[in-house]
């Protein structure tokens, strides 16, 4: 099960677009099969993903909330636009958890 909060759930998205982008350009410079055979390419697209994840999760926490006033009730809510979490981790954490697992993979293949 995949738990989100606000727009976190793009941290998936843009990991994975980024490993695909990384696969499809390394595949068609170098052979096909460069991606797969070797671990800091995986690496690599991870990190490239996890700093675009935590840019965008930096800019996303920025936003301030908003105030609504229910018409009925003349209640007054806040709309936090600010929260955006995957898997209950805040977005621009998220991404660099995953930058860091990135260098963890591109460091072991130097030493495998």
């Amino acid at each position: 099960m995949i738990v989100w909060n606000g727009l976190g759930f793009l941290v998936a998205v843009i990991t994975f677009g980024s490993c695909l982008l990384a696969n499809y350009v390394l595949d068609a410079q170098f052979g096909e099969g460069y991606y797969s055979s070797h671990q800091w390419t995986v690496g690599a697209a991870l990190l490239v993903g996890g700093i675009v994840s935590s840019a965008v999760g930096f800019i996303l926490k920025g936003r301030s909330d908003r105030f609504v006033v229910d018409e009925e009730t003349g209640e007054r809510l806040v709309i936090n636009g600010s929260d955006h979490s995957f898997f209950f981790i805040p977005m621009h954490w998220a991404g660099i958890v995953i930058g860091i697992i990135g260098i963890g993979m591109v460091i072991s293949e130097a030493f495998i």
